[in-house]
């Protein structure tokens, strides 16, 4: 019969999956992060990654206080015990790696790539780089002057709230029958002999468009009005996330969409051929996406230290059989290893210890007393 903890690793970390994957029914949170690494771009996505939070916000230079704040939060209070239990691409690797192939051992050194990682392409290059943002434009209410042929004349003003000049500015009005809500006519108008800088207003030429004022609403808007940001040099973290790839690129390559973030012109660009390598490791090594690339375990290694959540070994105990080291998920030394930036606290080496020497561990501190007492158990 499989341990207790390990089966219970397996149903959180099967709810987890569920819970963060709700838009499938319909339920977005978008406004939040979710603890787990799970790409908001997924179409079936609950929640936020805050990775990509991260990177956006280094991006345009904001601090997202929320996602911060959230991620702290959930670090300091259980570290990289979400890695274990809550973690939809940790249960993907855990999954993979049953499968019936050679097993390798990665090399320690690797574990530091995701912290470069994390202050690279998800805080200092985003920041430094930023985004390459086209023109647009705002477009206020228009002028209109009925005709005696049954016509209108249209007479449109337009702001250019960007930092960039738009050529060639183009609006389309639209017509919006009263009752059915439904477009019963449109017309578009592109002016290529203008230029609008950046913070001007211009009034462009009128438009004569028929009457319709009678049954239906007039709309003036502009392909313009939407906010065009590319990634300079492809060099934030979410360009070459292999979650992002399995679980946004690729059904955005299979559906209608064909630009934006997760977006590909093939199948072997770096963003896929980084998912293809992991996906290999997956079956071959255990957990390589936590233990080489990921900036959120990155993040909740670093707070492992001040984590309410903790493991501990009793040295004094142990019989140095090494059984544990044999099933450590992320290839500790355990003995030596427990508890740090690096341990996912998934009880794995508590179930095989076979003089029960390994505990989960809840530290609390006194106030006004340095030492510290520490509640010990499963």
């Amino acid at each position: 019969m499989r341990k207790f903890l390990t089966k219970i690793r397996f149903y959180t970390a099967t709810l987890s999956v569920f819970i963060l994957n709700l838009n499938v029914f319909g339920y977005s949170l978008k406004g939040i992060c979710s603890p787990g690494f799970n790409c908001h771009g997924c179409p079936w996505a609950t929640a936020a990654c805050p990775i990509g939070v991260f990177a956006f916000g280094s991006a345009v230079r904001r601090l997202p206080v929320l996602a911060l704040t959230s991620i702290l939060t959930i670090g300091i209070a259980v570290g990289r015990l979400v890695c274990g239990f809550f973690c939809p691409f940790g249960f993907l690797q855990d999954l993979l790696y049953k499968l019936p192939f050679p097993k390798i051992k990665l090399p320690k050194f690797v574990r530091y790539f995701k912290y470069a990682a994390l202050l690279l392409l998800v805080f200092v290059l985003p920041y430094l780089i930023g985004f390459e943002q086209s023109g647009f434009i705002k477009v206020d209410k228009p002028e209109i002057d009925k005709t005696d042929n049954g016509n209108i004349n249209v007479t449109i003003t337009v702001e250019n709230i960007s930092t960039h000049d738009v050529t060639s500015p183009e609006v389309k009005l639209s017509y919006i029958d009263q009752e059915t809500k439904e477009e019963v006519y449109s017309e578009s108008k592109q002016y290529p002999d203008i230029t609008i800088k950046a913070g001007e207003t211009v009034t462009l030429p009128e438009i004569v468009a028929p009457n319709k004022l009678g049954t239906a609403d007039l709309h003036v808007t502009s392909p313009q009005s939407n906010v065009l940001q590319e990634v300079p040099y492809k060099l934030y973290f979410c360009q070459i996330c292999p979650k992002g790839a399995l679980t946004a690129s690729i059904p955005n390559k299979l559906g209608t969409e064909t630009t934006g973030t997760y977006a590909s012109s093939g199948w072997f660009n770096l963003r896929y051929v980084i998912l293809y390598v992991f996906l290999i490791l997956m079956m071959i090594s255990s957990r390589p996406f936590c233990r080489i690339l990921c900036p959120l375990g990155a993040i909740y290694g670093l707070t492992a230290k001040y984590s309410v959540v903790t493991m501990s070994v009793d040295k004094d105990v142990c019989i140095n059989c090494r059984k544990c080291d044999k099933v450590c998920p992320v290839g500790l030394d355990v003995v030596k290893e427990i508890g740090n930036a690096e341990c996912i606290v998934c009880g794995d080496c508590i179930d095989v210890c076979p003089v029960n020497c390994i505990t989960r561990d809840i530290r609390f501190k006194k106030k006004n007393k340095d030492e510290e007492i520490t509640c010990n158990g499963q």
